[in-house]
Protein backbone atom coordinates (compact mmCIF):
# COMPACT_ATOMS: atom_id res chain seq x y z
CA UNK A 1 0.00 0.00 0.00
CA UNK A 2 1.47 3.59 -0.60
CA UNK A 3 2.01 5.94 1.62
CA UNK A 4 -0.48 9.05 2.25
CA UNK A 5 -0.50 12.37 3.73
CA UNK A 6 -2.53 12.66 6.60
CA UNK A 7 -4.55 15.92 6.93
CA UNK A 8 -2.59 18.71 9.22
CA UNK A 9 -5.46 19.02 11.38
CA UNK A 10 -5.16 14.83 12.09
CA UNK A 11 -1.64 15.30 13.17
CA UNK A 12 -1.90 17.74 15.70
CA UNK A 13 -4.61 16.10 17.54
CA UNK A 14 -2.78 12.79 17.73
CA UNK A 15 0.50 14.99 18.68
CA UNK A 16 -1.57 16.19 21.33
CA UNK A 17 -3.10 12.85 22.64
CA UNK A 18 1.01 11.80 22.42
CA UNK A 19 1.74 14.45 24.69
CA UNK A 20 4.13 16.09 22.53
CA UNK A 21 2.71 19.73 21.79
CA UNK A 22 0.46 21.44 24.33
CA UNK A 23 -2.21 23.88 22.89
CA UNK A 24 -3.92 24.10 26.18
CA UNK A 25 -2.85 27.31 29.01
CA UNK A 26 -1.49 29.61 26.27
CA UNK A 27 -1.49 33.24 27.27
CA UNK A 28 -2.03 35.95 24.72
CA UNK A 29 -0.11 39.32 26.28
CA UNK A 30 -1.26 42.75 24.20
CA UNK A 31 0.57 45.19 23.74
CA UNK A 32 -2.38 47.25 25.60
CA UNK A 33 -0.88 45.44 28.97
CA UNK A 34 -3.88 42.99 28.39
CA UNK A 35 -3.68 39.34 29.48
CA UNK A 36 -5.94 36.76 27.15
CA UNK A 37 -6.02 33.14 28.70
CA UNK A 38 -7.08 31.12 25.30
CA UNK A 39 -7.73 27.38 25.57
CA UNK A 40 -5.79 27.18 22.31
CA UNK A 41 -4.39 29.42 19.45
CA UNK A 42 -4.16 29.00 15.60
CA UNK A 43 -3.15 31.37 12.57
CA UNK A 44 -5.29 32.87 10.20
CA UNK A 45 -3.52 34.91 7.74
CA UNK A 46 -2.50 38.12 10.12
CA UNK A 47 -4.67 37.15 12.56
CA UNK A 48 -3.82 34.78 15.86
CA UNK A 49 -7.20 33.35 16.33
CA UNK A 50 -7.41 32.04 20.31
CA UNK A 51 -10.56 30.06 21.63
CA UNK A 52 -11.68 31.47 24.73
CA UNK A 53 -14.07 30.72 27.54
CA UNK A 54 -17.65 32.37 26.84
CA UNK A 55 -20.59 31.91 29.66
CA UNK A 56 -20.77 27.97 29.42
CA UNK A 57 -19.67 27.40 26.07
CA UNK A 58 -16.14 28.69 24.04
CA UNK A 59 -15.55 30.98 21.23
CA UNK A 60 -12.94 32.49 18.98
CA UNK A 61 -11.31 36.01 18.98
CA UNK A 62 -8.99 37.23 16.40
CA UNK A 63 -5.72 39.29 17.94
CA UNK A 64 -3.65 41.04 14.46
CA UNK A 65 -0.01 40.21 15.01
CA UNK A 66 1.13 43.58 15.67
CA UNK A 67 -1.08 43.76 18.44
CA UNK A 68 0.62 41.17 20.23
CA UNK A 69 3.47 41.64 22.61
CA UNK A 70 4.18 38.07 23.34
CA UNK A 71 2.03 34.54 23.85
CA UNK A 72 3.21 32.33 26.68
CA UNK A 73 3.73 28.94 24.69
CA UNK A 74 4.01 26.12 27.64
CA UNK A 75 7.73 24.86 26.55
CA UNK A 76 6.69 21.51 23.89
CA UNK A 77 7.46 17.97 25.79
CA UNK A 78 9.37 17.29 22.60
CA UNK A 79 11.97 19.72 23.09
CA UNK A 80 13.36 17.51 25.87
CA UNK A 81 12.66 13.74 24.31
CA UNK A 82 14.58 15.63 21.26
CA UNK A 83 17.62 16.70 23.29
CA UNK A 84 17.52 13.56 24.98
CA UNK A 85 17.88 11.53 21.77
CA UNK A 86 20.40 13.87 20.76
CA UNK A 87 22.57 12.95 24.06
CA UNK A 88 21.97 9.54 23.36
CA UNK A 89 23.28 10.10 19.65
CA UNK A 90 20.47 9.20 18.29
CA UNK A 91 19.87 11.64 16.05
CA UNK A 92 17.35 10.16 13.19
CA UNK A 93 14.77 9.66 16.31
CA UNK A 94 15.57 13.20 17.28
CA UNK A 95 14.63 14.35 13.87
CA UNK A 96 11.59 12.83 13.71
CA UNK A 97 10.43 14.25 17.45
CA UNK A 98 11.49 17.73 16.80
CA UNK A 99 9.89 17.81 13.33
CA UNK A 100 6.32 17.24 15.58
CA UNK A 101 7.05 20.85 17.39
CA UNK A 102 7.88 22.58 13.94
CA UNK A 103 4.81 21.56 12.46
CA UNK A 104 2.71 22.91 14.69
CA UNK A 105 5.16 26.12 15.23
CA UNK A 106 6.07 27.26 12.18
CA UNK A 107 2.75 28.91 11.86
CA UNK A 108 4.06 31.07 15.05
CA UNK A 109 6.96 31.56 13.59
CA UNK A 110 6.86 36.12 13.33
CA UNK A 111 5.23 35.51 17.15
CA UNK A 112 6.93 36.44 20.36
CA UNK A 113 6.94 33.96 22.34
CA UNK A 114 6.95 30.82 19.55
CA UNK A 115 9.32 27.69 20.21
CA UNK A 116 10.38 27.82 16.33
CA UNK A 117 13.61 29.00 16.54
CA UNK A 118 14.46 27.06 19.84
CA UNK A 119 13.15 23.95 17.95
CA UNK A 120 14.75 24.71 14.59
CA UNK A 121 18.20 25.06 16.58
CA UNK A 122 17.59 21.35 17.68
CA UNK A 123 16.39 20.35 14.03
CA UNK A 124 19.95 21.93 13.10
CA UNK A 125 22.01 20.04 15.98
CA UNK A 126 20.23 16.38 14.61
CA UNK A 127 20.97 17.03 10.69
CA UNK A 128 24.61 18.17 11.37
CA UNK A 129 24.68 15.11 12.87
CA UNK A 130 23.60 12.74 10.44
CA UNK A 131 25.89 14.83 8.29
CA UNK A 132 23.13 16.54 6.35
CA UNK A 133 25.28 19.50 6.43
CA UNK A 134 23.60 21.59 3.61
CA UNK A 135 20.16 20.83 4.82
CA UNK A 136 21.24 22.23 8.59
CA UNK A 137 22.74 25.67 7.08
CA UNK A 138 19.77 26.28 5.12
CA UNK A 139 17.94 26.42 8.19
CA UNK A 140 20.69 27.83 10.40
CA UNK A 141 20.33 30.83 8.11
CA UNK A 142 16.54 30.92 7.97
CA UNK A 143 16.80 31.30 12.02
CA UNK A 144 19.29 33.89 11.64
CA UNK A 145 16.71 36.14 9.80
CA UNK A 146 13.88 35.42 12.19
CA UNK A 147 15.26 36.17 15.55
CA UNK A 148 15.96 39.08 17.48
CA UNK A 149 17.20 36.95 20.47
CA UNK A 150 20.83 37.33 20.65
CA UNK A 151 21.39 34.15 22.20
CA UNK A 152 19.50 32.31 19.23
CA UNK A 153 21.30 34.01 16.48
CA UNK A 154 24.88 33.17 18.18
CA UNK A 155 24.20 29.66 18.44
CA UNK A 156 22.45 29.33 14.78
CA UNK A 157 25.53 31.54 13.34
CA UNK A 158 27.78 28.54 15.26
CA UNK A 159 25.93 25.75 13.62
CA UNK A 160 28.07 27.93 10.29
CA UNK A 161 30.70 27.28 11.27
CA UNK A 162 31.38 23.99 9.96
CA UNK A 163 31.03 25.02 6.53
CA UNK A 164 33.39 27.52 6.86
CA UNK A 165 35.63 24.90 8.12
CA UNK A 166 34.70 23.53 4.76
CA UNK A 167 36.36 26.45 2.66
CA UNK A 168 39.10 26.89 4.59
CA UNK A 169 37.82 30.18 5.83
CA UNK A 170 39.49 29.27 9.58
CA UNK A 171 39.81 32.79 10.97
CA UNK A 172 36.24 33.59 10.45
CA UNK A 173 35.29 30.48 12.31
CA UNK A 174 37.46 30.61 15.39
CA UNK A 175 35.70 34.73 15.49
CA UNK A 176 32.68 33.04 15.33
CA UNK A 177 33.52 30.64 18.17
CA UNK A 178 35.62 33.55 19.90
CA UNK A 179 32.31 35.54 20.00
CA UNK A 180 29.92 33.21 21.43
CA UNK A 181 32.39 32.04 24.00
CA UNK A 182 33.17 35.68 25.43
CA UNK A 183 29.68 36.50 25.08
CA UNK A 184 27.13 33.86 25.79
CA UNK A 185 26.26 32.89 29.21
CA UNK A 186 24.71 29.53 27.91
CA UNK A 187 26.05 26.24 28.58
CA UNK A 188 24.64 24.65 24.93
CA UNK A 189 25.78 27.54 23.29
CA UNK A 190 29.11 27.81 24.88
CA UNK A 191 29.62 23.73 24.76
CA UNK A 192 28.87 24.58 20.64
CA UNK A 193 31.14 27.19 20.39
CA UNK A 194 34.41 24.79 22.07
CA UNK A 195 33.37 21.67 19.68
CA UNK A 196 33.39 24.14 16.52
CA UNK A 197 36.64 25.90 17.87
CA UNK A 198 38.34 22.09 18.67
CA UNK A 199 37.08 21.58 14.86
CA UNK A 200 38.84 24.77 13.26
CA UNK A 201 41.99 24.46 15.12
CA UNK A 202 42.25 20.33 14.09
CA UNK A 203 41.72 21.40 10.44
CA UNK A 204 44.79 23.62 10.92
CA UNK A 205 47.03 20.94 12.49
CA UNK A 206 47.19 22.74 15.41
CA UNK A 207 46.45 19.67 17.86
CA UNK A 208 47.50 21.14 20.91
CA UNK A 209 44.78 24.09 20.85
CA UNK A 210 42.69 21.91 19.65
CA UNK A 211 42.65 19.18 22.22
CA UNK A 212 42.61 21.97 24.63
CA UNK A 213 39.48 23.28 23.28
CA UNK A 214 37.57 20.05 22.96
CA UNK A 215 38.34 19.16 26.10
CA UNK A 216 36.06 21.90 27.57
CA UNK A 217 33.19 20.29 26.65
CA UNK A 218 34.14 16.84 28.99
CA UNK A 219 35.34 19.67 31.84
CA UNK A 220 33.16 22.00 32.06
CA UNK A 221 30.07 21.44 29.89
CA UNK A 222 29.07 17.66 30.51
CA UNK A 223 25.74 17.76 31.01
CA UNK A 224 25.25 18.81 27.25
CA UNK A 225 25.31 15.43 25.95
CA UNK A 226 24.59 16.72 22.18
CA UNK A 227 28.15 17.62 21.81
CA UNK A 228 30.34 15.09 23.41
CA UNK A 229 30.17 12.81 20.76
CA UNK A 230 31.94 15.06 18.55
CA UNK A 231 34.20 16.28 21.51
CA UNK A 232 35.63 12.89 22.01
CA UNK A 233 35.71 12.01 18.52
CA UNK A 234 37.83 15.60 18.03
CA UNK A 235 39.88 14.71 21.04
CA UNK A 236 40.85 11.12 20.01
CA UNK A 237 41.93 12.69 16.71
CA UNK A 238 44.09 15.35 18.19
CA UNK A 239 45.59 12.80 20.71
CA UNK A 240 46.49 10.71 17.82
CA UNK A 241 48.35 13.57 16.19
CA UNK A 242 50.25 14.22 19.42
CA UNK A 243 51.41 10.73 18.93
CA UNK A 244 49.58 9.99 22.32
CA UNK A 245 48.14 7.07 21.44
CA UNK A 246 46.83 5.51 24.55
CA UNK A 247 44.76 8.38 25.28
CA UNK A 248 43.55 8.23 21.53
CA UNK A 249 42.84 4.68 22.36
CA UNK A 250 41.04 5.37 25.71
CA UNK A 251 39.06 8.27 24.62
CA UNK A 252 37.20 6.57 21.00
CA UNK A 253 36.62 3.53 23.37
CA UNK A 254 34.80 6.04 25.91
CA UNK A 255 33.00 7.32 22.64
CA UNK A 256 31.47 4.21 21.63
CA UNK A 257 31.04 2.87 24.92
CA UNK A 258 28.89 6.04 25.95
CA UNK A 259 27.15 6.96 22.68
CA UNK A 260 27.02 3.87 20.62
CA UNK A 261 23.98 5.21 18.62
CA UNK A 262 26.08 8.14 17.63
CA UNK A 263 27.60 8.79 13.75
CA UNK A 264 30.81 9.41 15.75
CA UNK A 265 31.02 6.14 17.69
CA UNK A 266 31.15 4.22 13.84
CA UNK A 267 33.67 6.81 12.91
CA UNK A 268 35.40 5.84 16.55
CA UNK A 269 35.71 2.37 15.58
CA UNK A 270 37.16 2.70 11.98
CA UNK A 271 40.00 4.68 13.72
CA UNK A 272 40.61 2.61 16.33
CA UNK A 273 41.78 0.10 13.52
CA UNK A 274 44.10 2.78 12.32
CA UNK A 275 46.17 2.59 15.82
Amino acid sequence: MGSQRLPLQFCVVVLLLLGKIDMFGQSVLLKTGQKVESQGLRRDGDLIMAKVQVGTGSGEVGYHVAQIAKIEFPEPAAMKTANDSLGRGDAEKALGEINSVLGYYDQFKDVPGSWWAQAALVKVSALAAMQRQPEAEVIAKEIQKSVTDPEIARAAQLRLVGALIRRNDFDKAVAICDDAIKNSKDETTLANAWTAKGDALLAQKNADDALMAYLHVPVFYYEEKQFMPTALLGSARAYRRLDDVDHAKKTLNELIASFPQSAEAAAAQTELKKL
